[in-house]
């Protein structure tokens, strides 16, 4: 009589791996031993299925996939690795994982964000089936520790002044990267790959696969827009060389890591990247712009039913409120970057070009 035994669990088990290991499953068989694969024993079997299934799923952000490999590998395995799923618990997370962590000097956010990435494995796997229960359903990293409120980093128009002085006195390439976000609200994964083709004609197109909506969006351009790009053009083909990207690296454009740290040269208080879109949105929105043209420019998701509405009909709004918008930072100061930020970012630049470019806004 024929007798089935079960060999492994799909999706964490496929027919490939299945086939590739089948000679030694049969002979561990043979000698009596037991085999079930595609069932998580500990902590690292989980781990590894879900680097599986992270490097699998493209819907996924790239950016998001490599923090959580990279917290996986430094911080999960090492400390819970080991671990029994079986035996895992809250104070076992506790004590293993959290207490550890603030007794190395990590910051209480970044141990929230470790013990959500295991909280997300252990979730996705008990959805797939592959986990009878979840052993840290219910857990919150507020049971371990006090997690104090985020400072408040807001950009307020009162520091556009400061703002100003720090973009001038950057390199050229990052005051672009920066001057762009604050012009037009966008944010700093889809400025940092602009490529020169994506400025054709009277927009600035961004591709659906560089949108974090995965919505492809049009900007149009203004006089001051066309005056910066163009100036940034004839700085790059000198001082660089012809390039695809506006902000080119070593391959293709450069690193997220880079354009983050680019971001840290010009801080002259504690504020990030998007703090740029968002001090765009808030002056806009004082400017008494229409909230729908406004959300519209920051390429905002849109119900379904405006979406047709919305790109037919108010190209000509966003232009009018950009406009405004630029004539606003030029009068306050904006126009002052660009005359101090060419020479000192350029090598061997000639006071004929320095004059030249007085006034270039």
């Amino acid at each position: 009589k024929t007798v089935w035994k079960k060999q492994g669990v799909w999706p964490s088990m496929c027919i490939k791996t299945f086939l590739a290991d089948l000679p030694v499953m049969l002979a561990k068989r043979s000698a009596g031993a037991d085999v079930l694969r595609g069932e998580f024993a500990t902590v690292t079997d989980l781990l590894l299925w879900y680097g599986d299934y992270l490097d699998g799923n493209t819907t996924l952000s790239p950016s998001w996939r490599d923090n959580c490999r990279s917290i996986m590998r430094k911080q999960l395995l090492p400390k819970l690795g080991d671990v029994a799923l079986a035996e895992l618990s809250f104070l076992v997370v506790d004590s293993a994982l959290v207490k550890l962590m603030l007794n190395e000097g990590y910051a209480p956010h970044y141990i929230r964000l470790s013990v959500n990435v295991l909280k997300r494995a252990l979730s996705l796997a008990a959805d797939f089936r592959l986990l009878l229960l979840n052993p840290l359903m219910g857990y919150r990293v507020t049971m371990s520790l006090p997690l104090s409120p985020k400072p408040d980093t807001r950009l307020m128009e009162s520091d556009l002044g400061p703002l100003f002085v720090a973009l001038r006195d950057a390199f050229m390439p990052v005051a672009m990267l920066f001057m762009l976000m604050l012009m037009f609200g966008t944010r700093i994964g889809e400025t940092r790959l602009a490529r020169w083709e994506h400025f054709a004609g009277e927009f600035w197109f961004i591709p659906a696969a560089n949108a974090k909506n995965r919505q492809e969006h049009r900007l149009p351009l203004t006089p001051t827009a066309k005056a910066l790009i163009q100036h940034y053009l004839q700085w790059q083909l000198k001082n660089v060389g012809k390039r695809a990207f506006l902000f080119a690296g070593d391959v293709g454009a450069i690193s997220q890591r880079t354009a983050h740290y680019w971001s840290e040269t010009i801080r002259f208080k504690e504020f990030t990247s998007h703090d740029l879109r968002k001090l765009c949105r808030t002056i806009i929105q004082d400017m008494g712009v229409d909230t729908m043209v406004g959300e519209r420019l920051l390429n905002h998701a849109l119900p379904v039913l405006l979406r047709t509405y919305v790109h037919s009909t108010l190209d000509k709004g966003m232009l009018s409120a950009l406009d405004a918008y630029h004539a606003h930072l030029i009068s306050l100061g904006f126009s002052e970057v660009a005359p101090e930020i060419i020479p000192r970012s350029s090598a061997n630049v000639g006071s004929a070009q320095t004059l030249g470019a007085s006034g270039w806004l």
